[in-house]
This record gives structure tokens, sequence and C-alpha cells, in this order.
């Protein structure tokens, strides 16, 4: 039959920093300094979305309002969509300024530049809706010696991600592939189950295991790579990327070697949570699973008939 310990413990990766961008723009990232030490970028996700473009000939500035109308390509259908947004320029005469493939535009006002802006990031910023989601197509991290080596200095030259560009150019021309750059906080859950009886010997056995758990958690840590390699594959089981090969059906496997001190330690579950939403305006989805504004799932370690799942509360 299946059991439970009298203390339980499980590990959250929480999404705590997400920066979404195109290959081009990778070299930028350290200039912004929004990964650090404290939240460095181990984790990234190769995603599409649909081709954005603005028409430029339905665009229109009034004193109240400057209108723009943009295209959503769908499967080469052009979905139009219209947004008004607050004249804050103090003068109707606008003129807008862009050129095939209508992805970039700049508004003018008697030569004087006012904007100057990528269409996708644009919306991302301003509006919702949902072609603006992201589709999960591969997820994947880098880590080097000490840890110096983060996803934006692997993707500069990463020959997966050349290859999903190449194969989604020509299979998906209606879309554009972006980048989706993380940093996954550790969260540390217990449950202590006060209903089941334990034996007086059990009980001896849990405090000596739990106060061993705990101060490795919080305290000594687990290490940095084998954090990383439990939440990639969770992420990878979870979404399960099409161009993902391993872990999409293998994890958990207490043969895996990678990520072992979670099994060292009887830990009874990982967690993995994403509130993309919030952070950067959309939605992850794939194949298997449906575009949500929060994302949250946790995998037992233990087969369900080995061990029982410190979630179910009954």
């Amino acid at each position: 039959m299946s059991k439970r310990l009298p203390t339980e413990f499980a590990i959250n990766m929480n999404l705590e920093k997400m920066i979404i961008l195109q290959q081009p723009e990778l070299k930028l990232v350290s200039e912004f300094n929004y990964f650090d030490k404290n939240s460095p970028c181990h984790i990234y996700f190769i995603c599409k979305k649909p081709r954005l473009t603005i028409i430029p000939e339905k665009f229109e500035a009034t004193e109240e309002y400057i209108k723009m109308t943009f295209g959503v390509n769908r499967k080469g259908k052009i979905e139009e969509i219209e947004y008004k947004f607050a004249n804050n320029f103090d003068t109707e005469d606008i003129e807008i300024i862009s050129e095939y493939p209508f992805n970039i535009f700049q508004l003018k006002s008697k030569g004087e530049q006012l904007v100057d802006a990528k269409v996708s990031p644009f919306l991302q910023t301003l509006v919702s809706g949902d072609f603006l989601n992201l589709e999960v197509l591969y997820i994947g991290q880098s880590y080097g010696v000490d840890g110096a080596r983060t996803a934006p200095d692997r993707l500069v030259s990463h020959s997966t991600l050349q290859g999903i560009y190449a194969e989604a150019i020509i299979n998906n021309p209606d879309s554009e592939i972006y980048l989706a750059l993380a940093s996954f906080a550790q969260i540390n859950l217990m449950m202590m189950d006060g209903r089941t009886k334990f034996s007086t010997e059990e009980l001896l056995e849990d405090d000596i295991r739990r106060k061993k758990v705990s101060e490795r958690l919080n305290w000594g840590g687990i290490n940095e790579q084998q954090k990383i390699n439990f939440t990639e594959a969770a992420l990878i089981r979870y979404f399960q990327p099409k161009y993902n090969k391993i872990y999409k059906d293998t994890f958990p496997n207490p043969a895996h070697s990678t990520y072992s001190e979670c099994y060292e330690l009887d830990i009874n579950a990982v967690c993995i949570e994403l509130q993309t939403y919030e952070m950067i305006n959309c939605c992850f989805y794939s194949d298997e699973v449906k575009p949500a504004p929060w994302n949250m799932h946790h995998f037992l370690l233990n087969s369900e008939e080995e061990r029982k799942s410190m979630f179910e509360i009954i």
C-alpha cells in the first residue's frame, strides 16, 4: 500500500523574472542588468506567435486620439484589429512611416520623431489579446563552470535555435520566433500529517529526517546544476514542446542522476509555477497545455502506489 511520512517536503520552482525578445537583441540583455547573481537566467523557452504588422494606410490622428490598425497573420489570413490611443502629443499633424514587411513603424510630426517601435513589443506593452500568446516550441538550459554561462550567452550561437528558426520560417511563415528568458526562485513546501496514526518509532525517525531535510533545503541548498536540471525536466514534461526529445515521458525517474539529490533527500514532489500574464502580458501554451495566465503543476517523485501525494488532503 502507498504510504505517507509524518512530514513531507516539496520544492516549488516559481517563475521570478522573465523577458521576451528576439535573437538579435540577446547581446543587449546584459546591458539592462535585468538578471543578476541572485536571479540568474539559466532556463529559456523558444516560442512562436502570429506575425504582427501595422497597416499604415488606415492610420488616423485627431486632437483626441490616434487610431492604428494592425494585422494578425493567422495561417495566411490577415485579421485586422483596430485600436484607439489617447493623443498626448498636443498635435494632430502626425504621419506614420512604415515599409515592408510593416513590422516596424515611426510616428513623426513636422520632421520630429515621436515614436519608433517594433509592432509586436509595442502591442505587448499596451494591449491584450490571444495573438500575444506564446506557443512553447522548445525548452532548454545553460549552465557553465560555476554557473558563469547563462542562457543569453548560449543563445547567441545556439544550434537548436538556428534549426528551429530555419524550420519555422519554412513551415510557419505566418509566425515570428521569440525567446523567453527566465529565472526561477525556489520555494520550499512542507506538510505535517496530523491525522494519520504513526508509531512512536516512526515519529522519532521522522523528527531526525525533518531536521535534516529542512536544514538542507533552507540553509545548505540543493546543488545549482541539479536544481536547473529538474526545473528544465519538469517544464518539458508539462508543456511537451515539439522540439524537445528527452524528459517528455521520462520525468521524474530515480535513475536520472542529474537530479538525484531530490531522491537522496526523499522529497515528495517537484512543482513548477509560472504567472506569465502578470509579468509579460501573455499566456504560454502548447499542443498539450491550453493558454492560461497561470500554470502550475506538481510531479510526484515516487509512484502513487509507493507514496501518497502530500497534496492529497483526504
